[in-house]
């Protein structure tokens, strides 16, 4: 099952990445694709480069296949173009950016999962990240070791070609769809900030695949499949990333290791769970105020 790395501009983050999935057992029989976005000026070009010296010299997987963006792309278009590409190819693809550490049995988690889930239509993506605790406890009473909920989550995840067709990049209903309440209400189950941040990206104000992505799911009445025990870490969140500050908060000390994981036999949305996940990204008003401004700012910087 093949890997879409997305890689960019940081050297040392896209180097931890592929030692770690380097660390999986699979690896060795995995082809990953590469797809390096192009520098947006002069200034990052070395550290484009030095991440392209890095790819090309990363061993212990059955292939790597790098593509080398000769302009710079963004994030959305290279995650959604490098997608599109595997799946052009592949039935299956894992996806993983630059700035992820993943566990030693990340892999095997998620071949697992797209096995399983591979004829379950309702279910459009599997990740492999989950929220550390403190943000989100998993009821105890949960059997199993991954769940079901209405949110794609992007940090480690992979999908289907035939689910992947369905998203619609230009959303043209939002307009319409956004003045309506209950339409507001059901979509805020996935996150009580997913409507907010549709919004933007319909006015130009982000440019997210991932939002794009949440929304292809709610729209086609789909799930996500999140283990209960993170397999990923975002290392990004250390103020080098273009689209997140400097934080702990999604941080965890240890990532998921065990491969005896047991998965939900059929695709069921908990409502309990869903009650207590659409709150994990609740921030005050104060912090959205600030986050927006440093977000206007670092987009002038760049």
């Amino acid at each position: 099952m093949p890997i879409a790395l997305i890689g960019y501009n940081r050297p040392r983050h896209i180097e931890e990445c592929i030692a770690s999935l380097r660390a999986n057992h699979e690896a060795e029989e995995t082809t990953v694709y590469a797809f390096l976005d192009g520098p947006r000026g002069i200034e990052d070009a070395p550290l484009v480069e030095e991440v392209r010296r890095i790819t090309r010299s990363a061993t212990g997987f059955r292939e790597m296949r790098i593509v080398e963006r000769d302009r710079n792309l963004g994030l959305s278009r290279n995650v959604i173009d490098g997608v599109t590409r595997v799946l052009a190819e592949h039935e299956s693809v894992i996806v993983v950016e630059d700035d992820l550490v993943v566990s030693p049995v990340f892999l095997w988690y998620m071949q697992k999962a797209l096995g399983l889930y591979r004829s379950a239509s309702g279910v459009f993506s599997v990740s492999g990240y989950n929220y550390p605790r403190k943000l989100f406890p998993v009821p105890a009473s949960h059997p199993y070791d991954a769940f079901f909920v209405m949110r794609h989550m992007c940090w480690g995840w992979g999908t289907w070609r035939d689910r992947w067709q369905k998203a619609d990049w230009e959303i043209p209903d939002f307009p319409s769809l956004s003045r309506n309440l209950s339409w507001r209400r059901s979509f805020s189950e996935g996150g009580l900030d997913l409507p907010h941040m549709l919004e933007e990206q319909a006015r130009g104000q982000i440019d997210s695949w991932a939002i794009r992505w949440t929304y292809a799911h709610f729209a086609n009445h789909a799930v996500c499949l999140v283990p209960v025990k993170s397999l990923v870490n975002n290392m990004g969140v250390d103020g080098t990333g273009v689209h997140m500050k400097s934080s702990r908060r999604y941080f965890h000390r240890t990532l998921n290791g065990n491969t005896g994981m047991r998965f939900p036999p059929h695709v069921y949305v908990d409502p309990l769970i869903t009650r207590k996940f659409k709150t994990a990204e609740r921030r005050s008003l104060v912090y959205r105020i600030f986050f927006k401004l440093y977000r206007t700012l670092r987009s002038r910087e760049t």
